[in-house]
Formats: structure tokens, C-alpha cells, sequence
């Protein structure tokens, strides 16, 4: 398959194997890969919890509306943003540490990423937190169709009694619900608007 027939080939997914499964190695390679989407001065500001327990998935799904995707799924993603993730010496830090830079540019860089944020200080606020998780969540569900599964990202849920269920730190702000699975039956073919309704080339 050539690289845009993949890419355009993902779907919305509702309906999944129930009985397949999805090994923690698999899990942790696909996040790694989806870890490569760009963020904000590469504040990588995404946390993911990963649920892959039935009887854990079914009190989910009665949060989802009933929804049977959350249930049937290998493994549903739960992905969060952390807002603690915008610290500034953490990622400078990690920058040194991976020798991104070297300790005689750190005065320059944090400068520059100190003037950046005068200037959009909500790139650290919810603002930029659901941008910068939300190019994350793309990622990640063009990585998960790579390892040959497919996913369903949702918003329609009690995110509230989610976190107090999975004992997910309140400070999180919540961005995505992603069931994860083997399709029985694809997804609605696409349909979108014309590019000439939302483009405009200007020369």
C-alpha cells in the first residue's frame, strides 16, 4: 500500500474482535512511535493510560453512553494532557541530557523559549495543552493502524467518573477516548468537503 492510500485509508472503527488481544509490548511500542508527534517546544505534555480488562472496560462502557466499542476493544486508550509537563527546566534538562544542545546554548535556548511563551502564554494553558495532545492522538491512531489494529476516538463520555474509577489524578485535563482492537467491520467511508470550500491558494 503506498504511504497516502494508508494514511487516507483510516477510519473511525465502531466494531471489534472482542476475543483478540493486544500484548503490553505491542502497547508500548505504539506509543513509543506515536511519542515522534511534534508538541510545543517539545514539551511532550501527553500522559496515556491504557485499560485491557474486561470487567475494568464494562463499568467504562457504562460511562462511554453504553457504548460497545469501549467493551469489545483490545485495549482502550485513555489519553490525558498534564499541564506539569510545561516546565521549563524539566526540558531543558532532558535537551542536555539527550545532548539536543550543549550547556554553554542552555542561557540562549531558555531565552528564546521564555520570549516565545511572552508571546503565547497559552501554549501553556488548556489551549495549547489540547493542540499539542491532540497532534499526539493523530499520531497515535496512524501508528496503531501500522501494527495492524484499528481504533475509534471519542469524546462522548462521563470523564469525571472515569477518573475517579481508574483513580486517575484529577490535576490531568482529559482530551481523548481511544478503544483499540481488530475491526469485524469498517468503518463509514469518507466523506468530506471539497478542498475548494476550505482553501484558498493565495500566490
Amino acid at each position: 500500500m503506498k504511504p497516502l492510500e494508508f494514511l487516507d485509508g483510516r477510519a473511525s472503527v465502531r466494531n471489534f474482535d472482542p476475543v483478540e488481544q493486544v500484548s503490553n509490548e505491542t502497547i508500548n511500542a505504539i506509543l513509543t512511535h506515536a511519542a515522534y508527534a511534534p508538541s510545543s517546544n517539545n514539551f511532550q505534555p501527553w500522559k496515556v493510560f491504557v485499560v485491557k480488562n474486561k470487567e475494568k472496560q464494562r463499568i467504562l462502557k457504562e460511562f462511554s453512553a453504553n457504548q460497545q466499542q469501549v467493551e469489545d476493544a483490545s485495549a482502550v486508550f485513555l489519553i490525558f494532557g498534564d499541564k506539569s509537563a510545561y516546565n521549563l527546566k524539566k526540558i531543558m534538562d532532558f535537551n542536555l541530557k539527550n545532548q539536543i544542545f550543549h550547556t554553554d546554548e542552555l542561557p540562549e535556548k531558555m531565552e528564546r523559549v521564555k520570549t516565545y511563551l511572552r508571546l503565547h502564554p497559552e501554549d501553556i494553558e488548556n489551549e495549547g495543552l489540547r493542540f499539542d495532545t491532540g497532534l499526539f492522538c493523530m499520531n497515535l491512531m496512524h501508528v496503531i493502524r501500522a501494527f495492524g489494529y484499528d481504533s475509534v476516538p471519542m469524546r462522548g463520555a462521563s470523564f469525571d467518573k472515569i477518573m475517579d474509577f481508574l483513580e486517575i489524578p484529577t490535576s490531568l485535563e482529559p482530551i481523548l477516548i481511544l478503544p483499540v482492537g481488530k475491526a469485524t467491520k469498517q468503518g463509514f467511508p469518507h466523506l468530506r468537503y471539497s478542498v475548494d470550500e476550505f482553501s484558498e491558494i493565495i500566490e
